[in-house]
């Protein structure tokens, strides 16, 4: 394939190559920050009630070290084995994380949410012998500590680096008054605890922490990235340091030019557990010596009035639904995105009428990218300076990319097919599932399992997943066009749009809607869409729901909204 997007490539997007980049492993990565930023602001926590820790680079290095000495001289960890991190955004994921790499571990990124049977799932697929938690959801770790080959537990909290009376005081109110912190019954020891540990047993002498990763090389896997489970039992893709890094270096060279070369203020609202804020956000960021500002949960919107009022915010990327619902806050002001240099959109498809939107009221478009977990993170992204709203943009620097049919024939220009992608950052495979592997990876092509339409320019349109193509009458219809239709309708808040079974046509499109005005009815959205849908695109069904089910990373569940549908 012709690659006509090349000319949209910044000049370091086009001199992008793999074997040249700044850092070979993420150790080396963690390493360098800390000695070349060690006083610069690393990473803040930040509460809804405004209250905030912050560490600088420095601290941040030492904190890991003495964690990654915990992990080998006292929890008897291995070089190689996996340590699983079940915590949201706070400064404890970004020690927790980087310490398990300077042990020389792999990490496992787990879903704070997780039910005990998805928690023990997880654990006993990736093989982890350290769990490092979150006090919240402790509970959990009796249910299932048991039955997993999980060695030790580590607890932490979102207070553990904040002033001693405000942690006492809040810490009062989580635990006693709203009884947000339950008991943990199984055998652990704090996040504190377990870096004292390691502080002692350096400074005692005779530990070589870069000994723990002594001949470490980029091919070596460093994360079991488990994939959404939106079908299916989640499976871990293996991801090498190679692939994490060049993925955060293919952003880089297309958007590095609008950054702060003193670093940026970048605010987390995606969750670091997913592989875009993980690869995207924590690793550019640290490698960029940014301010992360992390919010634990961005649920309700109303959690990041704090944070927008107190940092000026130079950087965030955020999903669709995020956008939608921060334009109905009441504290919502464009003065608060005055400093914005970029503003990313991923993990779920981007409403262009959302889109246009957000840029009327804040002056500031947002830039779609796309990307899957089996390649570390973006596999496209709108160029800045020539965004085009509907697309996800064109394929980073270092991707080759193929547009098949079902037979594997190369689709021209125009023609939706499968989408292929080829390159650095693609996975090493499933942790421990050949099967699954030889279906996904073929010649070292990965299969995305989406269907795309490229124009003559490069850029790309995902028209949708293959399973969730809808067949009505022998035409396929996508749910993310229906969608995008009825998110224009005054009053729509969310959507999400599936196909039920239809006696005359096989399939027909049905609509879950979640809206704010009572003007937004079954008739008046049937007719908004007749508008712009042909016939046998035009939902048969809508019903008016309180909530759209999603992924973290905010994709619609359509499994779960099949199992909605009334009968």
């Amino acid at each position: 394939m012709s690659r006509p997007w090349e000319k949209y490539y910044t000049e370091a997007a086009k001199t992008f190559d793999a074997d040249n980049m700044p850092h070979s492993t993420i150790v080396e990565l963690i390493n360098d920050a800390g000695a070349k930023y060690a006083t610069r602001s690393a990473a803040t926590t930040i509460l809804p009630n405004g209250a905030t820790a912050t560490i600088n680079y420095g601290d941040l290095l030492e904190h890991a070290k003495n964690f990654a000495v915990y992990l080998r001289e006292s929890a008897g960890l291995q070089r190689g084995e996996t340590v699983a991190l079940m915590t949201p955004n706070c400064i404890d994921f970004t020690i927790a994380a980087s310490g398990a790499f300077l042990a020389g571990a792999a990490c496992t990124n787990i879903n704070p949410l997780y039910t005990a049977p998805e928690l023990e799932h997880q654990l006993n697929d990736s093989h982890a012998k350290v769990l490092v938690i979150i006090d919240m959801f402790g509970d959990k770790v009796d249910e299932v500590i048991g039955k997993t080959g999980v060695r030790q537990v580590v607890k932490i909290s979102l207070l553990d680096f904040f002033p001693p009376m405000k942690k006492l005081i809040i810490g009062f109110v989580l635990k006693r008054v709203k009884k947000a912190i339950p008991d943990m019954r199984s055998a652990h020891i704090s996040f504190g605890q377990a870096l004292m540990a390691g502080g002692k047993a350096r400074r005692g002498g005779g530990v070589d922490v870069a000994a723990y990763t002594a001949g470490l090389q980029g091919s070596d896997t460093a994360l079991y990235q488990y994939t959404s489970g939106t079908t299916g039992r989640s499976k871990g893709a293996e991801l090498s340091h190679t692939g994490i890094l060049a993925n955060a270096h293919q952003a880089q060279t297309l958007i590095g030019h609008v950054r702060n070369p003193e670093g940026d203020t970048t605010l987390v609202i995606l969750p670091l557990y997913h592989i875009t804020a993980f690869a995207l956000i924590f690793i550019i960021g640290i490698g960029s010596g940014d301010h992360l500002v992390l919010v634990p949960s961005p649920r309700p919107p109303s959690n990041l009035q704090t944070a927008f009022e107190n940092f000026d915010v130079t950087v965030f990327t955020g999903i669709n639904t995020l956008f939608a619902a921060l334009m109905e806050e009441p504290w919502f002001d464009r003065e608060l995105f005055k400093n914005v240099r970029f503003c990313g959109s991923g993990g779920a498809a981007q409403h262009t009428e959302v889109a246009r939107r957000w840029e009327k009221m804040t002056g500031i478009e947002i830039y779609q990218g796309y990307g899957m977990t089996e390649c570390c993170g973006v596999m496209s992204l709108n160029p800045v300076g020539d965004n085009r709203l509907g697309s996800v943009g064109i394929p980073v620097p270092g991707l080759d990319v193929r547009i098949v049919d079902d037979n594997d024939v190369e689709q021209p220009i125009g023609s939706p097919g499968e989408l292929l992608f080829k390159g650095p950052t693609i996975m090493k495979g499933y942790f421990g599932r050949p099967e699954a592997t030889a279906e996904a990876l073929k010649d070292g092509w990965l299969y995305s399992g989406d269907i795309a339409v490229m124009d003559q320019d490069g850029f790309l349109e995902i028209v949708d997943r293959k399973k969730d193509m809808i067949l009505v009458s022998g035409f396929n219809v996508s749910p993310n066009e229906i969608e995008d239709v009825i998110a224009k309708f005054d009053g729509v808040v969310e959507v999400g749009v599936i196909g039920i079974p239809d006696e005359r046509s096989s399939e027909v499109p049905m609509a879950f809607v979640v809206a704010t005005n009572p003007k937004v009815t079954e008739e008046a959205i049937i007719a908004h869409c007749r508008e712009s849908l042909t016939n046998y695109k035009v939902p048969k069904r809508i019903v008016i729901v309180d909530e759209i089910p999603k992924s973290p990373v905010g994709k619609v569940l359509r499994r779960e909204l099949r199992d909605m549908v009334p009968k």
